[in-house]
């Protein structure tokens, strides 16, 4: 099987995922990112990458349709 390289654990949801390669973090296969056919958390995708979100968000404002 092709993804037999890959460590499997459980979610505090009790969902089955990989788990990160790097730092040992348990994902969900949606939040997961894939590098040279490793899975990896979102946090150190970016520490790797480089890669920034494209939207800034605003807790402070009042959301569109309360304006």
């Amino acid at each position: 099987m092709p993804h037999q390289h890959v460590p499997l654990g459980l979610t505090e949801n009790g969902e089955l995922g990989p788990i990160c390669h790097f730092t040992g973090k348990i994902m969900t296969f949606g939040e997961a990112m894939v590098i040279d056919q490793h899975y990896v958390c979102w946090e150190y995708y970016q520490k790797l990458t480089g890669a920034v979100p494209s939207n800034k968000v605003n807790n402070t404002d009042k959301p569109f349709y309360n304006k």
